[in-house]
């Protein structure tokens, strides 16, 4: 296992990423960043007061975004433009770097045999992050988007893909803190190495009601070529009330499987 970085390491890295937020680049990639955390317009004052910025500095950044397609004004607001929907829908994420196009036609299919919300996801640091997502009328009411992230010890999602991930990404996550956004979360360290364990032993994870209250789910890993590791997951998920999400866990198994397979085939 790597040593950990030494404080001084760690000291230039903080001061590098200091020196970028200070460049123009970073301040402008700052108000992008504080226009895509927000599920509504912003005015200047609002993105001001978020990224420490005068006004007059973000006035002038808004304008040069808006001139290039980034950035679009609504009366005196402002929010994230077609231009950034388009770079977004280029980007390849992840280890399997067409992963949502090959994946696509599976997660339709599995829909269509289950008629349950499907999502598929990667690891991205200590969070999950929604690659794709298919769901139907009558879903479960979950805060979840493409492009969207959630901590992954909150989801089953984060729990098939930690079980299988890097000693040195696991260790990151556990040192790290439990936010509660149900009674039923993991809430440490501790439960959380055994519920992986559980998912080692069986190959499947389960969130019962654990990120979102009346919403249980189960996911599976998508593996590596090798077989050593999660490269992603896929998940099914159900109202808890008059559902079961186990009776669903064979034809979840199969299309991780299938996908395992595809990536392998590429």
């Amino acid at each position: 296992m790597p040593a950990p970085e030494s404080p001084r390491r760690v000291h230039d890295a903080a001061a590098a990423a200091g020196e970028v937020r200070d460049t123009s680049v970073g301040k402008a990639l700052a108000v992008l960043d504080t226009l895509s955390g927000s599920r509504k317009s912003l005015g200047v004052s609002e993105i001001a007061a978020r990224t420490g910025m005068a006004k007059s500095t973000v006035h002038r950044l808004l304008s040069a975004m808006i001139e290039h397609g980034y950035v679009a004004k609504e009366g005196e607001r402002y929010l994230l433009a077609e231009r950034v929907f388009e770079l977004g829908s280029r980007v390849q994420v992840g280890a399997a770097k067409d992963l949502r196009e090959l994946a696509s036609p599976y997660l339709a299919e599995l829909f269509a045999l289950t008629r349950q919300t499907i999502h598929l996801a990667i690891l991205s640091g200590a969070d999950i992050l929604y690659i794709d997502k298919v769901s139907g009328l009558g879903a479960p009411k979950m805060d979840t988007r493409i492009g969207g992230r959630r901590p992954a010890y909150a989801t089953g999602l984060g729990k098939a893909l930690l079980a299988f991930a890097p000693s040195l990404h696991l260790r990151t996550v556990l040192d790290g803190s439990f936010k509660r956004f149900t009674a039923y979360t993991i809430p440490d360290a501790q439960r959380m190495k055994l519920s992986l364990l559980r998912v080692r032993e069986t190959g499947i994870a389960t969130d019962h009601e654990e990120s979102f209250l009346g919403v249980a789910c189960l996911a599976a890993p998508i593996w590596a070529a090798d077989h050593s590791r999660a490269v992603a997951a896929v998940s099914l998920s159900c109202p808890v009330l008059g559902r079961t999400p186990a009776r669903y866990k064979s034809v979840l198994v199969d299309t991780a499987q299938q996908l395992s397979s595809a990536l392998h085939r590429k």
